[in-house]
C-alpha cells in the first residue's frame, strides 16, 4: 500500500497532471474509523527532512480554501517518539474524527497547495521513509 501510493503519487506528478486537475482522483490513503493511528519510521538521519515535508502537509491543508481540508487539520496531532524501533525515528499521526473519503496521502496534499514544490518533498519523504503502520480505532460501547 506504501509502495503504491509512493507510485502513484510520483507518476502524477511527473506526467499527467492536466487528468489529475480534471477530475479528482480516488483517495489514495482515506482513512475511517472513529480515530486512526499512523506509525510512520523515519531514518534517523533524516528526522528534518520529514518534519519539513510534514510542515508542508499542514501548511498545504491549512491554506486551502476547502473547507473540508480545514476540517482534516483539526483532527491531526503529530507526535514524535523518545524511543527508536528497529534504529528508526518513531513518528505518529493521530487523526481525530478523521473525515471518511478524503485524501489523507501526504504528496497528494501537498500537491494541491503547492504544485511547483511537490516533487523537492516528493523526493524527502521517499528519501526518509523507513516503514508505516496505520491503526483504525473504533470506540468500544
Amino acid at each position: 500500500m506504501v509502495l503504491s501510493g509512493l507510485v502513484l503519487v510520483g507518476s502524477l506528478t511527473m506526467g499527467s497532471g492536466v487528468a489529475f486537475a480534471q477530475e479528482p482522483a480516488k483517495p489514495v490513503l482515506p482513512l475511517e474509523g472513529d480515530a486512526v493511528v499512523m506509525t510512520i519510521l523515519i531514518k534517523p538521519d533524516k528526522t528534518a527532512d520529514f518534519e519539513s515535508v510534514f510542515a508542508k502537509y499542514r501548511e498545504s491543508l491549512g491554506k486551502s480554501e476547502n473547507p473540508v481540508r480545514k476540517q482534516q487539520l483539526a483532527g491531526i496531532r503529530f507526535y514524535k517518539s523518545t524511543q527508536a524501533a528497529n534504529g528508526n525515528a518513531v513518528y505518529i499521526v493521530y487523526v481525530d474524527g478523521p473525515v471518511a473519503n478524503q485524501e489523507y496521502d501526504i504528496t497528494r496534499i501537498i500537491l494541491e497547495g503547492f504544485p511547483n514544490e511537490v516533487q523537492e518533498y516528493f523526493a524527502k519523504y521517499k528519501d526518509s521513509f523507513a516503514g508505516r503502520a496505520v491503526t483504525v480505532l473504533n470506540k468500544v460501547p
